[in-house]
């Protein structure tokens, strides 16, 4: 397992290595560092080390698994378009990049909300990730917004 694999399976446990005073450390769940887990993380604690000391720039993604292939790329077929948001919820993410959707705190079903504006658009931001749970927000965001209490 590369290091960038395997600070990801750490993160999906809620472990978080860092580098305090040029030491790996981490911080998590007790027991969700499994005496494999902690094997692979002793193996790989150069490449860890040398991760986790990159500067925090916009470089940080890994490289891509076609970039090491020669020669240029050439896609065999179109990337499918993800499936666009609902009418009435687009209208929404529209209204608030426009700065018009409410101001001040909001209570939403699943808690409260500072901004309305900004958290539609972060969600809308993560759309299609995972649609059911953007479609829930995003759903409660309507229903207290003017369209939404007018669709009622």
């Amino acid at each position: 397992m590369v290091a960038l694999e395997l600070l990801t399976v750490l993160e999906a446990r809620g472990v978080k290595l860092s580098i305090q005073a040029g030491q790996l450390t981490s911080r998590g769940p007790v027991g969700a560092i499994t005496p494999d887990l902690g094997e692979q993380i002793k193996a790989q604690k150069a490449a860890l080390l040398e991760v986790l000391s990159l500067p925090l720039t916009g470089d940080m993604l890994p490289p891509l698994p076609w970039e090491d292939v020669p020669g240029p790329l050439r896609l065999t077929a179109p990337l499918p378009s993800p499936d666009p948001l609902p009418e009435h919820l687009a209208v929404m993410v529209d209204t608030a990049k426009t700065g018009t959707l409410s101001r001040g705190t909001i209570t939403l079903a699943s808690g409260l909300v500072p901004d309305l504006g900004v958290y539609v658009l972060a969600w809308a931001e993560c759309w299609p990730g995972d649609r059911v749970h953007i479609l829930r927000r995003l759903e409660e965001a309507y229903a207290v917004t003017a369209q939404g209490r007018q669709a009622r």
